[in-house]
């Protein structure tokens, strides 16, 4: 008979596993080229070298993945002329993970908490319904998906006088937006101020799993309470669309905050490894300027 703690593990990889294959999905969507290589994953953009759309990977449903298939994967994606990075999931693997890391010479570039909301509940915890209260005065927000809405959607997101938030491990593809929005793959929504976009958020859909992947807000305007109306809005939407997961960043305590008030539960981390010198760089990054893809 299966123990409590050994069903909470299961639960736990099942869900790492679909947000593992959201973002597999995507990056393929998004032109990468998947190469299997012993026990791990190669991903390869042919044209873009953003680190997101180019790493090694430990190949799925494998418990323990040795230096040696890792180094093999390495020189793979070396071959592609492409700078050594190694992204995982870390709660499908025990800590002693890293020290293949270490052991290859590789340091953390980026670790990346994930939030996971799941309405029929996570270990027996049922989260409160989502549901959207009154907006304030002058406010309103309205999902799009024609060109005008889309371009207020990039006015918000190009414009150096909003903040943004976004998760880093899935890209913004300028030319797709429409293409995305058509098939169903993606949600767009804008917040108005009166005529004025003031904010935006975008959701991907997979299967029955949604990533909510940017929020973008005027940074006058950047508060708990209209970074949650935007929460809210764009997690309901999935939520209607079919998804049965939604996760979403969670970077720093006030975000992990705001998300458990909806419901979100702190499910583990993405882990990006690259050589000591690079994985420094990339720690001073513009997050931004590693997310976006724009041909």
């Amino acid at each position: 008979m299966e123990t409590e703690s050994a069903s909470f593990e299961r639960e736990s990889r099942q869900i790492l596993r679909q947000v593992q294959d959201h973002l597999m999905d995507i990056h393929l969507k998004m032109g990468a080229v998947q190469e299997s290589i012993g026990m791990v994953e190669v991903f390869h953009h042919p044209e873009s070298a953003i680190p997101i759309l180019n790493y090694v990977t430990p190949r799925k449903n494998t418990a323990w993945v040795s230096s040696n298939y890792v180094r093999q994967g390495v020189e793979a994606l070396q071959k592609h002329s492409r700078i050594p990075r190694i992204q995982y999931v870390e709660g499908l693997y025990p800590p002693q993970f890293a020290g293949v890391m270490r052991e290859l010479g590789m340091a953390v570039e980026r670790e990346t908490p994930i939030m996971v909301y799941k309405p029929d509940g996570i270990r027996g915890r049922i989260p409160s319904p989502i549901y959207e209260r009154p907006l304030p005065d002058g406010i309103s927000v309205r999902r799009v998906n024609d060109q005008t809405g889309i371009g207020h959607w990039w006015y918000v997101w190009k414009n150096s006088h909003y903040d943004v938030l976004t998760l880093g491990v899935e890209p913004l593809f300028v030319g797709r937006d429409m293409e995305a929005a058509w098939v169903g793959r993606q949600l767009d929504y804008v917040l108005y101020k009166a005529a004025l976009p003031v904010g935006v958020a975008r959701v991907s859909l997979y299967k029955e799993t949604a990533h909510l992947l940017a929020l973008a807000l005027l940074k006058e305007i950047r508060e708990p309470a209209m970074i949650q109306i935007l929460q809210t809005v764009a997690v309901k939407g999935a939520l209607e669309n079919g998804a049965k997961l939604v996760f979403a960043p969670g970077d720093n305590e006030a975000e992990r905050r705001m998300a458990r008030e909806l419901g979100f539960m702190d499910f583990g981390s993405i882990v990006c490894y690259s050589a000591a010198e690079e994985a420094a760089r990339g720690k001073h990054a513009h997050s931004v300027e590693l997310s976006v893809l724009a041909f």
